[in-house]
């Protein structure tokens, strides 16, 4: 479960910028997560709930915003909304798309106290 590596690296990250910052604890911590990025949401929220204790994290909530996945055809530049990696174009039918959205991974925002 690469869940887990993943949270514990998110709260090694937002720890170490509230001890910077002179934090006595973590509040929240928000990330973008694309559809496509392979992260399965429930597992990140609860291996994130274990990785926290005895943390400045540990009391924090976790606010995951899911991203859709978006694109772009080369064909005809239409964009429209897309389930998997390969996609056909609603508008041509190609093949042919450039993926603009879906498989990030980013720590938005660190709410400390």
């Amino acid at each position: 479960m690469h869940e887990m590596s993943i949270a514990m690296n998110i709260v090694n990250i937002a720890c170490k910028e509230a001890e910077k910052d002179g934090a006595s604890s973590i509040s929240n911590i928000e990330l973008d997560v694309g559809k496509l990025s392979g992260i399965m949401i429930d597992s990140l929220q609860f291996c994130y709930d274990s990785v926290c204790k005895g943390t400045l994290a540990e009391d924090s909530t976790l606010s995951i915003n899911e991203l859709t996945a978006l694109a772009k055809c080369k064909q005809c530049n239409d964009s429209f909304e897309i389930d998997a990696f390969m996609a056909l174009c609603p508008n041509c039918e190609s093949y042919e798309i450039e993926i603009l959205q879906g498989r990030e991974l980013k720590l938005r925002a660190v709410s400390v106290n």
